[in-house]
């Protein structure tokens, strides 16, 4: 392949907006970042919104930028968090900024929709989590406290449906953003039994479109403020993680990914959705992405190391994450700790918190820092372990391999205790799977990379790939043990 072609990702988050410009050219992928900015909720009169305008006004900027340096992409598309969605009235204006998912309006929100109908029932149906947060409740949010946004509306978008619609004028739903919502059916329709027992207007739903499906070109308003042409708009995997699902560098079909960051979520990919109560009881969830559908969960991650970090880095003995690992390299011993007790998840003081679990389960405390962090890090890769064998007992498979991208294939220790824990080989590799794998997924779109499999494949190359072999067989096997019994108490 030796063309050269770019493409504009629109990766939203809640904390920033980035615009990069990923070059796919001989066969491998290379990314730039052209403009960022913050994303500031908005508190007004008790209610807590996204800054849509801004946040669009960032966007367009973004694309002025992209013409001022001569860039001409191929394509162009945004991806963001999910559940959140914006309502448009009958001539396409939007009827109110969207709602933040923070914002109070849902808590004890399943107080009232369980009579409606039950968390199980739902998860049958759609095979999505029944977050309070998912698009579903927040409507029903609408019907419960008397707002006339319902009857008033006549297209409901997520939210990088609605960045879409503003750039091309085109209406879509994709099905990776759809699915956040807890209204899309295992079957990849609007889910209608919802809809109905809900109240929800039918026409709010209408035009289901896979990932990876041309819209239209920029509006020619939209040409007009930012010096482009009529670029293609392209409705990729509009949900972050689905997006970078697309691009894990996995190879053969019996892989999990392990996206590692402050949070982790392992997954693998599914025939067909699992939406049994077995697999909400486990707390995983399904998700589409290019080429179907993927199962997940959230799990603790780095979070517990920078709350570490943030405690002990001081201008006068500085803790940094190189000297953090190499302490915990060289520690003798490591107390082990359940890496998903709830006392982890926002404790005041990690430390304070960690040396608690310990002692409580009748361990030794560790005697310097490097015990701590290395009693976390063999803690986070047994609890990968454990999900791991929960996500076999859903799937009827154990994963051969996993592929570890995001932030945390820097650590490499991690690296190698995930190995050892897990018992199978590790491949660590590629940073910044969400911004590629949807600029990928644009070329893709276009014709220019034939699947799935290609998306991957140019990801494997364009990535220094790192294997960590399981080593220790015996060790890990009585570590595997004392964690299993952790987990119990």
């Amino acid at each position: 392949m030796s063309d050269e072609h770019s493409f504009v990702a629109l990766d939203l988050g809640a904390e920033s907006g980035r615009a990069i410009v990923v070059t796919l050219a001989d066969g491998t992928v290379r990314m730039r970042e052209l403009h960022r900015w913050a994303n500031r909720p908005v508190q007004m009169c008790g209610t807590l919104y996204w800054d849509f305008p801004y946040l669009f006004a960032e966007v367009v900027e973004s694309l002025r930028i992209c013409a001022d340096e001569g860039i001409e992409p191929d394509g162009i598309s945004v991806d963001t968090w999910g559940v959140n969605y914006g309502l448009l009235d009958p001539n396409g204006k939007l009827l109110s900024n969207p709602v933040h998912y923070r914002d109070g309006r849902t808590e004890g929100i399943h107080d009232y929709t369980d009579p409606i109908m039950t968390r199980d029932e739902i998860f049958a149906l759609t095979a999505y989590e029944p977050w309070p947060i998912a698009s579903l409740f927040q409507l029903a949010s609408l019907r419960r406290d008397g707002s006339p946004l319902l009857d008033v509306a006549e297209t409901f978008l997520n939210m990088p449906d609605l960045f879409h619609y503003f750039l091309t004028g085109v209406a879509r739903s994709e099905m990776s953003i759809a699915n956040t919502s807890n209204l899309m059916s295992v079957d990849c329709t609007w889910c209608e039994p919802i809809i109905e027992r809900f109240k929800l207007p039918r026409k709010l739903f209408d035009d289901l479109v896979e990932p990876c499906t041309v819209l239209g070109p920029l509006s020619a308003e939209l040409q007009g403020l930012t010096g482009l042409g009529e670029v293609p708009v392209i409705a990729t995997c509009g949900h972050d993680t689905s997006a970078a699902v697309a691009a894990v560098p996995g190879e053969g079909d019996n892989w999990a990914f392990l996206s590692s960051g402050t949070w982790s979520i392992l997954g693998t990919q599914v025939d067909a959705p699992i939406a049994t109560a077995r697999c909400l009881e486990l707390g995983f969830t399904n998700e589409y992405t290019v080429g179907g559908w993927y199962l997940a969960r959230n799990i603790s991650g780095l979070w517990l190391i920078q709350e570490l970090r943030r405690k002990w880095d001081g201008s006068d003995d500085p803790w940094d994450y190189e000297r953090m690992t190499t302490e915990a390299a060289d520690a003798a011993r490591a107390p082990l700790v359940n890496a998903a007790d709830g006392s982890l998840l926002a404790p005041e003081d990690m430390e304070q918190a960690l040396h608690d679990l310990i002692v409580a389960s009748g361990q030794n405390p560790p005697s310097g820092r490097g015990e701590l962090i290395r009693g976390v890090l063999e803690s986070l890769a047994l609890e990968y372990n454990h999900r791991l064998d929960t996500l076999a007992e859903l799937t009827g498979r154990r994963a051969e391999a996993i592929y570890l991208v995001g932030g945390g294939i820097k650590n490499t220790l991690l690296c190698q205790l995930t190995a050892d824990a897990c018992g199978v080989p590790v491949h660590a590799g590629a940073d910044q799977c969400t911004a590629l794998g949807n600029g990928l997924a644009q070329a893709l779109a276009l014709g220019l990379l034939d699947g799935p499999a290609d998306i991957r494949r140019v990801m494997r190359e364009s990535s220094a790939m790192t294997t960590y072999e399981p080593t220790d067989a015996s060790v890990w096997a009585e570590k595997r043990t004392r964690y299993t019994a952790l987990q119990g108490a």
